[in-house]
């Protein structure tokens, strides 16, 4: 597969996966943003935040995404970042439409950095 086949799928697929919904704020939770994504749920879950801030987001979400959106999601986002990835423009992979809050890149920073300990 070339190159632009192979970014098209990953725009096909971020697209597949990126069903975004609009809430309010949560009481527990400082959420410094309003847009949630399945795409971001899962990028959180496998860097292993605070299972009560993931509780959280699902909620917000609307519904906890499956085990089987989110390891196809993380193929793809593994197949395009680059390793020392610091989520560049708060965006969670290169070339992603999806805008992390900096209140979810430093939770992620923060897991990447107690992940490598």
């Amino acid at each position: 597969m070339n190159k632009y086949s192979k970014l098209a799928l990953a725009a096909c697929t971020a697209w597949l996966f990126s069903s975004t919904t609009y809430a309010g704020s949560h009481n527990d939770i400082d959420w410094d943003t309003t847009e949630f994504s399945t795409e971001t749920y899962c990028l959180l879950k496998s860097e292993n935040v605070d299972p009560r801030y993931l509780k959280a987001y699902a909620k917000r979400l609307g519904e906890k995404p499956s085990r089987k959106t989110c390891n196809a999601f993380n193929e793809f986002a593994e197949s395009v970042t680059p390793r020392d990835w610091n989520y560049q423009q708060n965006r969670p992979y290169p070339g992603s439409v999806i805008k992390l809050s900096p209140n979810q890149v430093e939770k992620l920073r923060e897991a990447k950095k107690s992940k490598a300990n």
